[in-house]
């Protein structure tokens, strides 16, 4: 018996200080939850449409350690597309990763949904037979700003950091943006079936938003349909996924495991209803 709650005990202890190196290692956990949508249509078990499902998260999965993007369609008259699209500066194994684990809560989030979508902190992964490949997206999915308060000074290095995105050269494939302004960097990242110009647009939009919404916030990070950007003072982004529930106030945020529906009053164009689980941890 005595063995058996030492084992308990250590085994709880190891499990305890995971999570603090987690918690530690926050601005590192690339596949850190942000939101998903599931749309409201279902399919069956042992159908074609779920076998084209399968089919296309499998060639998504096996593409991610080659591209940072890809998408797939199935042959048949169903006609489902996936999609993914990792941070393309981030190395093949941190993608691999990212776009696998973004299929396992797509299985759990969205099961026999007959379309969704998952972002996570490095990556994002699409499923569906609607048409939104190659489409421009700029509904706003999921917003929020904070960090410690700012003055006018930080707001304008904020605006010019942001501004530095829009006016990068387009990338040769990936979508992915960086700019920086005294002590403020920003970075952006399309999804890749988006052309140089919609990708510009996109990003555009996105900085437009946290411009207009954020305040003299420090840091702040938006979400639109097809590309997304953030801003974080040099002293920390505070970005962990652990962490977002607490650093941003104006951010989404529901306390425990409970989930919340973004309110915008509007369907967005990919029908998706979505869903933003942020988990409130305390830092005190």
């Amino acid at each position: 018996m005595a063995t058996a709650t030492s084992t308990a005990t250590s085994v709880a202890a190891a499990l305890l200080l995971s999570l603090l190196l987690a918690r530690a290692r926050g601005d590192d956990d690339y596949s850190g939850f942000v939101y998903a949508g599931c749309s409201q249509g279902r399919y069956a078990s042992g159908t074609q449409y779920a076998s084209d499902v399968d089919s296309v998260l499998t060639s998504v999965a096996n593409s991610a350690p080659y591209s940072p993007y890809a998408n797939f369609t199935s042959p048949t008259s169903n006609s489902v597309v996936g999609v993914y699209q990792c941070r393309s500066d981030l190395p093949a194994s941190v993608c691999t990763g990212c776009v696998r684990s973004a299929i396992s809560r797509l299985s759990s989030l969205c099961a026999w949904a007959t379309g969704g979508a998952v972002q996570l902190r490095a990556c994002f992964v699409r499923y569906g037979n609607d048409t939104f490949l190659g489409k421009q997206d700029t509904a706003v999915l999921f917003k929020k700003c904070g960090g410690s308060p700012g003055d006018a000074g930080g707001a304008a290095m904020r605006d010019s950091a942001l501004g530095a995105l829009v006016a990068a050269a387009a990338p040769a494939g990936g979508g992915y943006r960086a700019g920086g302004s005294g002590g403020v960097q920003a970075m952006s990242q399309c999804v890749g079936d988006l052309g140089a110009k919609a990708c510009s647009d996109c990003v555009s939009a996105a900085a437009g938003q946290l411009k207009a919404g954020c305040g003299y916030a420090t840091a702040g990070e938006v979400y639109l349909g097809k590309c997304y950007a953030r801003f974080w003072g040099n002293g920390g982004g505070g970005f962990s996924s652990g962490a977002a529930g607490d650093a941003y106030g104006s951010g989404h945020r529901v306390s425990g495991n409970r989930a919340q529906r973004h309110a915008t009053g509007k369907k967005t164009k990919s029908a998706l209803i979505l869903l933003a689980f942020i988990f409130a941890l305390s830092f005190s």
